[in-house]
């Protein structure tokens, strides 16, 4: 800094007297010569001198530097290659410096200081601002008042730079004029990447007029920023450019600013625009800022909205050194399409309110506002303050309306506050509706010091059928936690059907640490119908009651949690048009966790035509799916005859399907006579999807666990159309398993079954009619009938009604053989089945010796304790094929035989043969004894006899059969036109009747299985037993005596026990009779 030496000087004017002016003239010459040789000597020694006082100038200000003196004036000084601070990294350097010197009275003066070049260099961090050496200069303390000196300084071509935390920043001046008042020139700015407090510029510029006028500075340009970008905030912007016009104070106390602002596309959090623009004026001081604005975006696009525009006028305020703040601003949106955003925040509820009375609503709804916000505006005043009492905002008043200027939505007195260490309060009022938006009125209001009530009102809003209505809910905030207390009123179609007039209290409570809570006491909810598919209950209130201690509903930290329960329930109604009551025990339900249901009892139409489902015990738990367990069920459908009891199992729901699992049932026959047995079943399953239930098991003998069949079932319950597939694969009847232990309907019909059945059966039904059809066949079965033993029994046999065991007329079963004494081959059987009671056997038919042995038809009432009976007919029976075919070899026989065989079986079961009667065909034939006598030691007349009568000619045989089948049977042979058969020995007596017409009446008493043995043995004596073998005749062959009975009993002194022993005759077997009866034949007349 240049230095100049102190001249002072003062001119005095005096009134001399004449005698003293020539010493004074002498006096001026002498002081003249010795400024001038003065001047000569500082003139050839300036350089030296200039050097010497900027040495010590700088020395004062402890400021390294070097520089050449270029020259020096008594009015200019000129320095060049100007450095301050390390040569090799420089603080400052000035090209040249120009001062001229301005001589007035005392010290030389500045005058004006010329800069060519200068380059300073800085940096800013950590909030501290350095320009290295020339710190102790530039910073150091001054009692001077702040403000521009007092210099004339031109600039030229002045540069700096500036490193700082946010990047480099370089400018440039240039200019001339005083300092502090008349400076006139130009200021530059850039900052290429400059990151500041979050933000980012990829590029920032200031280009102005820079002027000084009264000691005030003025700026005054084009402020231009390039992709703007505030992560932390949200904020980016492509361009922000601004004009302003910037003054500070003299003191630099106070800043004034007046900028017009326009941006490029800009984006604040999740809002988007196309430009900001509009002028801003703030004047700022150390303790306050006072701005005003009035702002408007264009074209703004939010998630929720497009805006067309959105203005902001109003003014700002800070005081308290920017502890405070004050806003109050004018807010006007215009051009406000809502609907698109709205209907797509809709949307997100469509799946979960589908098919219920919120659907339509939300529609009618989503349709309004659509209409109701296209096009709309909103207008509003907005007040905000913010300082140590905390944040403050109320809106006096505010209003969307829509395009036609109707208000959708009023707003009056809201106010948000958030007080220091309180929680934040709402208050104000709203309103809405018209156009078919929903009427709904709220009033927040403050209750107290510490609490804010909320009263809500929606008059009924409706789509056809269907409306809700919230008569009133009482929101109460307090301390941190909200209190609300109503109840909503809602009518129309829930999913699969539809409530009228249900009521649903709205009683809780939330709050942030301990969550939502709703329904701490026993709640009633009610209506006056409530239906789903077909399925319409009548008026009824359900009262849930909460855990003691607890909340019904439950909503924390700890997910959500349900637990109510109720003592019984019970509700009626109507399931299409059929009536229904359902009832149950307790009920309780914890989720996540169990819900358990005792005694839950269905019936199903009228009592006397009732279909009921009983379950003793229903569990469910609810984890990660929900899935339970069952016990103890009953199933009684009226229309299908059968009973599903000990139903178990486990059951599921996940992703819209019910499943039950490993299902064990017993089902049983319901008729009074049960058509089969109980039959068990173990791994059943069934799956409700889509209101279609799919369901599978088999059935099987529960002794033997032997499978009966397998049951594919499916039924819509929408329509409530179904079927059931019944297939049998192979049941096998065997030791192990008989009919008569699947049905008793077997008992007294077959028995000793062995062989296998084998077919396929279907049961439809609809709302209307059940109908059941199915064809099972066996390719060989045995087994024992009342007539005899069968033998490969084959064929179809044809429902066509299968659960009532039904079959289609005139079934037929072909018969390898059926043997009721003597054997019969190939025959065939028709029949048919009613109701599974009803038998009637339509005849039977099988080649028989020779003939046809027939069976007639007849009707058997299979449930019924009754007296049944069969009747065989026998056609042209061959007597020689009969002899042959039971290999009665010592036997002879001829003629043909007609006849028919009554079997009557009581109704204990007994059997017995009535009028069985065999007619020989004209013109007779033969019975003879081929074999030899083996009696050996007959009488004489025996001989005699036996060998007269070993072959008889016969015109006419009759057998008479009747006896019970348990006991004998008595056969009556009467022989007619009986003569000396071929190879019998004649005499005279012989000769003498040979001419007569004989009977021969023949009586035999036997077993009914004995009675063709009985008969062989009248021509066969080596069929029977010696007499004397058997006890009956001593060795001379006289009978043996009887022993003597006892004495018959006192009369008037009977035995009478006291307790006597009953009896069952049922079973009991008649005495024993003589086998052959006396011979009653006799000549006839």
């Amino acid at each position: 800094m240049p230095a100049s030496s102190d001249i002072d000087g003062d001119i005095a004017t005096e009134s001399v007297r004449p005698k003293k002016r020539k010493l004074l003239r002498r006096l001026a010459f002498l002081l003249l010569g010795f400024v001038i040789g003065a001047a000569l000597l500082g003139w050839f020694t300036r350089e030296d001198i200039a050097r010497d006082l900027i040495g010590d100038e700088l020395a004062k200000l402890d400021l390294p530097a070097s520089y050449d003196v270029e020259q020096i004036s008594a009015d200019r000084q000129v320095l060049t290659n100007i450095v301050v601070g390390d040569p090799s990294d420089p603080d400052l350097t000035i090209e040249k410096v120009e001062v001229e010197l301005v001589y007035g009275f005392g010290a030389p003066e500045l005058g004006k200081i010329v800069l060519t070049k200068p380059r300073l260099y800085g940096t800013y961090s950590d909030g501290q601002m350095s320009f290295g050496s020339l710190d102790p200069v530039l910073f150091a303390e001054s009692d001077a008042p702040p403000g521009l000196p007092d210099l004339d300084a031109t600039v030229i071509d002045g540069r700096g730079l500036l490193d700082t935390d946010f990047g480099r920043i370089g400018w440039k001046v240039d200019g001339a004029g005083g300092l502090d008042d008349g400076f006139a020139g130009i200021a530059a700015v850039t900052a290429p990447e400059v990151q500041i407090s979050g933000c980012s510029a990829g590029t920032a510029t200031l280009y102005g007029q820079l002027s000084t006028a009264d000691g005030a500075l003025s700026l005054d340009g084009p402020v231009r920023l390039r992709e703007l970008n505030c992560r932390d905030a949200g904020v980016r912007a492509d361009t922000a450019d601004a004009s302003i016009d910037l003054t500070v104070d003299p003191t630099f106390a106070q800043v004034e600013l007046a900028a017009s602002l326009e941006t490029g596309a800009f984006s604040v959090a999740d809002a988007l625009g196309d430009s900001i623009a509009g002028p801003v004026k703030l004047t700022a001081s150390s303790e306050t800022m006072t701005a005003s604005f009035d702002l408007q975006a264009a074209r703004l696009s939010v998630r929720q909205a497009r805006i067309g525009s959105f203005a902001v006028d109003g003014t700002a305020r800070l005081r308290d050194g920017y502890r405070s703040a004050e806003v109050e601003a004018n807010l006007a949106a215009a051009a406000i399409d809502v609907g698109p955003a709205i209907s797509g925040l809709l949307g997100g509820y469509s799946a979960p309110v589908a098919g219920t009375l919120l659907e339509p609503l939300l529609a009618k709804f989503d349709t309004a506002q659509r209409a109701q916000l296209r096009g709309a505006s909103f207008t509003g005043l907005l007040n905000a303050r913010n300082d140590q009492g905390g944040l403050s905002l109320v809106m006096p008043q505010g209003a969307v309306r829509n395009d036609r200027g109707g208000d959708v939505l009023s707003l009056s007195r809201i106010e948000y506050r958030q007080a220091s260490g309180r929680e934040a309060r709402v208050s104000g009022n709203f309103r809405m509706g018209g156009g078919g938006l929903p009427a709904i009125a709220g009033r927040m209001e403050q209750h107290g010091s510490d609490s804010s009530i909320f009263r809500l009102k929606m008059q009924r809003y409706a789509a056809g059928e269907n409306w809700i209505e919230l008569p009133e809910l009482l929101v109460e905030q307090s301390k941190g936690a909200v209190r609300f207390d109503g109840a909503i009123l809602a009518n129309g179609i829930l999913p699969g059907g539809a409530a009228r007039n249900l009521t649903v209290p709205l009683q809780g409570s939330w709050a942030y640490a301990n969550g939502l809570s709703l329904w701490r006491s026993c709640t009633s909810v009610s209506f006056d119908s409530l239906s789903f598919a077909s399925l319409d209950l009548a008026s009824r209130g359900l009262t849930l009651c909460p855990p003691p201690g607890g909340a019904i509903v439950r909503q924390d930290a700890q997910g959500l949690r349900i637990a109510a329960g109720t003592s019984s329930l019970v509700l009626n109604g109507k399931l299409a048009d059929t009536d229904i009551a359902m009832s149950s025990g307790p009920v309780g339900i914890a989720y996540p966790g169990i819900a358990k249901a005792k005694a839950v009892e269905v019936v199903l139409g009228p009592a006397a035509e009732a279909n009921r489902f009983a379950v003793t015990d229903l569990t469910a738990n609810f984890r990660d799916t929900i899935s339970g367990s069952f016990t103890d069920a009953d199933i009684q459908l009226f229309a299908v005859p059968l009973d599903i009891s000990e139903t178990a199992g486990e059951w599921a729901y996940a992703d819209d399907v019910l499943t039950i699992s490993d299902a064990a049932f017993t089902i049983t026959d319901r008729n009074e006579f049960a058509r089969f047995e109980p039959l068990s079943v173990q791994g059943g399953s069934l799956t409700l999807f889509d209101n279609m239930i799919n369901a599978d098991a088999t059935l099987r003998h529960p002794a033997s666990q032997r499978e009966i069949s397998r049951v594919d079932i499916r039924h819509d319950l929408g329509s409530a159309v179904g079927f059931a597939n019944i297939n049998v694969d192979r049941l096998q009847f065997d030791e192990g398993l008989q009919p008569d232990q699947l049905t008793d309907l077997a008992l007294g019909v077959v028995a000793n079954v062995s062989g296998a059945v084998a077919g396929k059966g279907r049961i439809d039904w609809n709302p209307e009619d059940v109908s059941s059809f199915g064809r099972f066949f066996s390719d060989a079965l045995d087994f024992a009938a009342v007539f005899g033993p069968v033998k490969g029994a084959r064929g179809e046999v044809e429902f066509t009604d299968l659960l009532s065991l039904t079959t289609a007329p005139n079934q037929q079963i072909f018969i390898a053989s059926i043997n009721p004494g003597i054997e019969a081959r190939d025959g065939i059987i028709g029949f048919s089945l009613n109701d599974g009671q009803f038998l009637g056997v339509t005849g039977g038919s099988w080649p028989f010796m020779g003939g046809t042995l027939k069976l007639r038809p007849t009707q058997l009432n299979l449930a019924a304790a009754e007296e049944r009976r069969y009747i065989l007919e026998v056609d042209a029976l061959d007597a020689a094929l009969f002899v042959e075919d039971l290999e009665l070899g010592n036997l002879s026989a001829t003629g043909i035989f007609d006849g028919s065989l009554q079997i009557v079986f009581d109704e204990l079961g007994f059997g017995k043969i009535e009028s069985g009667v065999l007619q020989s065909r004209a013109p007779g034939g033969t019975v003879s004894y081929v074999g030899e006598l083996t009696y050996e030691d007959l009488s004489p007349i025996a001989n005699y006899a036996f060998k007269t009568l070993r072959s008889l000619d016969y015109e006419t045989m009759q057998i008479g059969m009747e006896g019970a089948l348990t006991g004998d049977i008595v056969t009556r042979v009467r022989f007619d036109g009986v003569k000396q058969g071929k190879g019998t020995e004649q005499n005279f007596i012989t000769r003498q009747i040979a001419d007569l017409p004989i009977r021969l009446n023949v009586n035999i008493r036997a077993p009914f299985y004995k009675l063709l043995g009985t008969y062989q043995s009248i021509y066969d004596p080596s069929t029977q037993r010696d007499p004397r073998d058997l006890g009956l005749v001593g060795p001379d062959g006289n009978p043996i005596a009887a022993p003597q009975e006892p004495a018959p009993a006192d009369p008037s002194n009977p035995n009478i026990p006291s307790s006597p022993d009953i009896i069952d005759q049922t079973n009991a077997v008649r005495p024993s009779e003589p086998s052959i009866q006396t011979s009653d034949s006799e000549i006839m007349p």
